[in-house]
């Protein structure tokens, strides 16, 4: 079995060796194809018609709200089953959640090819191409169809996925599809124990679908408590199995979400924890201060956050928690802004700066390139002419980086029907449960909040006007970005507030002899915590038990583009009875009892208070 994690010092998985008969994908490894030559007919067959799916889809949409189905997969292959399924889903208005797990994933260039082959039968292939995982293990959450589909992948050993998610999913999954290739060729998916965590996973009643009939698939699913039949299949095959449950078997009940939440902060991080929380069916109120806030006119020009910020993540290539962080954090951002207007996918080019030398970006490369299509290193030519700009050294070029007007994507997160804001002042409801804090250093005024190790870092951007503008923006020792008429240098990182034409000369140093005509400045707030990992999930208390109703998303300094977002992701799951769509070690390290456990050793420290 694979225990390693996405953490390891080596993230990527090996991808599948896939070769074509005809028109049907064929594993060379397991000497089988993944589906027979009319595929999305099988998948009814043998998946959806066995378990019920479209009856249970249809009761599920004429719910009012109308309600998820969860569905587990055992065996992603060529994403048919996800397809099919999602696609029913759409035809009747249910929102889907399928969670699927592949130690052997199609690699992202062939996934190109099969996507193109059935994207006009299948129109959802189209999106799911746009957003396939690269070769990293770990859990890849997906949001699609405008937040309709939620698709969840595990790319490594299903039994070291289940066990991930063992005590984290607390809703039970409505049906299995249990997909992996005949047990004979691959015996692991289908071993006792793999079959017992299924069944922890799901409730009585919940159905399995199968398209083997060996028995002793069948003799360890009844032995995990499921009553078993055979399906007839012919002319197509002989038979397949689906089952049911039996009482007393699993979990009891699903927990019942919240019906409304309240959040403190409009930024970044509050309207991404909105966002996520409204797409899955929950009613939020968000309050902040500034959001009736008109700034003055003139050349200084305050702000309570820089309007101009880049989507890009600073990758490491040491096999640390932070690592993994960084990445995933980056590939679910980039995931779930791509239908957001207000992110433009201009490419972001990372070049060498003090801290990241050219061997050390180097060794980013050599870490993840070879995963996916999402990281490259170009020489100086190609990333002149990438960025339209003169450069004289390597890079890494990231094509789903991109510049983001921050104000207007928070606007964008808001604006949905679940989502009422309010401009008024953080601490006005501190009682209010679920609460959750998403205001930046703000959310030391609440006492449950005290003591998180976070700080204020200042930053300011400065506008130029140049007779060119960069076609994408550049990081290295600070940034360079365009935005609309004008080019933004930053963004300086001050622990103690600088003056502003210090702060000014910083950025504009990174222009060189470049001609420009200074326009203005803009100055804004992070918030940092004491080991530089972003802030989600529950506060606790100094018993260390989590606070009930209590959330805090925070801490996200200048990574704040990149990791809001998984955040929301990791609050809303919490919330509402799913895993967070991070394996459980990137969860605790970014969990706020990590402070509770350091200050029990050596007191408090970094700003925090008892």
């Amino acid at each position: 079995m694979d225990t390693r994690s996405e953490s390891s010092p080596n993230p990527l998985i090996a991808p599948a060796e896939l070769a074509w008969r005809g028109d049907q994908p064929f594993s060379r490894r397991f000497e089988d194809i993944y589906h027979a030559a009319d595929g999305a007919a099988e998948v009814h067959r043998v998946f959806l018609a066995p378990t019920g799916f479209g009856a249970l889809c249809a009761r599920r949409a004429a719910a009012t709200p109308a309600r998820r189905v969860l569905v587990g997969e055992l065996g992603f292959g060529s994403g048919l089953n996800f397809v099919v399924a999602a696609e029913a889903c759409l035809r009747t208005g249910c929102r889907l959640h399928f969670i699927s797990f592949e130690a052997a994933p199609i690699g992202p260039d062939d996934f190109h090819g099969l996507a193109r082959r059935r994207r006009a039968q299948l129109p959802l292939y189209h999106e799911l191409d746009e957003n396939y995982p690269p070769l990293i293990r770990g859990w890849h959450r997906r949001v699609l169809a405008d937040g309709q589909i939620t698709l969840s992948l595990f790319w490594g050993d299903a039994a070291t996925g289940l066990a991930d998610i063992a005590d984290r999913q607390r809703t039970p999954l409505d049906i299995w599809f249990l997909d992996g290739f005949a047990p004979d060729r691959n015996p692991q998916m289908w071993e006792p124990t793999l079959l017992q965590r299924i069944a922890s996973l799901s409730a009585p009643g919940t159905r399995v679908g199968t398209f083997t009939a060996a028995g002793r698939v069948r003799r360890g699913l009844a032995a995990a408590g499921f009553e078993m039949t055979r399906v007839d299949q012919r002319p197509h095959k002989r038979e397949s199995l689906a089952g049911t449950l039996s009482e007393g078997v699993g979990l009891r009940s699903a927990p019942r979400p919240p019906d409304s939440v309240r959040v403190a902060g409009a930024g970044l991080a509050g309207a991404s924890v909105a966002r996520h929380l409204a797409e899955a069916g929950v009613d939020v109120a968000v309050a902040d201060p500034g959001l009736n806030a008109r700034a003055p006119q003139g050349p200084y020009l305050p702000a309570s956050r820089i309007d101009t910020t880049v989507l890009h993540s600073r990758l490491l290539a040491d096999g640390s928690t932070a690592a993994a962080l960084r990445c995933h954090g980056f590939l679910y951002a980039a995931s779930f802004l791509r239908r957001f207007n207000e992110v433009r996918r201009t490419g972001v080019l990372q070049l060498p700066d003090g801290t990241q030398q050219i061997q050390r970006l180097l060794g980013i490369a050599d870490t993840y390139q070879t995963s996916g299509d999402w990281l490259r290193v170009v020489d100086a030519q190609m990333a002149a002419e990438l960025t339209g700009w003169p450069i004289d050294t390597l890079g890494l070029w990231f094509p789903d980086g991109g510049l983001v007007d921050t104000p207007a994507l928070c606007r964008a997160l808001l604006d949905h029907p679940r989502i009422t804001t309010a401009a008024e002042a953080v601490c006005s409801h501190p009682s209010a449960t679920p609460l959750v804090l998403a205001c930046g250093p703000a959310c030391h005024q609440f006492e449950s909040a005290r003591y998180l190790e976070i700080a204020p870092v200042h930053g300011q951007l400065d506008l130029v006007a140049t007779a060119r503008l960069p076609a994408a923006p550049m990081v290295g020792n600070g940034y360079l970005a365009p935005t609309g008429s004008l080019l933004a240098a930053g963004a300086t990182y001050e622990h103690r507030p600088w003056h502003p034409e210090q702060a000014t000369q910083r950025n504009l140093a990174q222009l060189g002899a470049r001609d420009y005509q200074w326009r203005r400045r803009i100055r804004g707030t992070r918030s940092v915590s004491s080991d530089r990992l972003p802030v989600a999930g529950y506060l606790y208390g100094p018993d260390a038990l989590p606070l009930a109703g209590k959330l805090v998303s925070t801490g996200h300094g200048s990574m704040g583009t990149v990791t809001s977002h998984v955040a929301g992701a990791v609050i809303a799951a919490m919330l509402t009875g799913d895993f967070a769509p991070l394996t459980r070690d990137l969860e605790a390290a970014m969990s706020p009892l990590r402070f509770r456990e350091r200050q029990a050793r050596r007191g408090f420290r970094h700003g925090a208070r008892p």
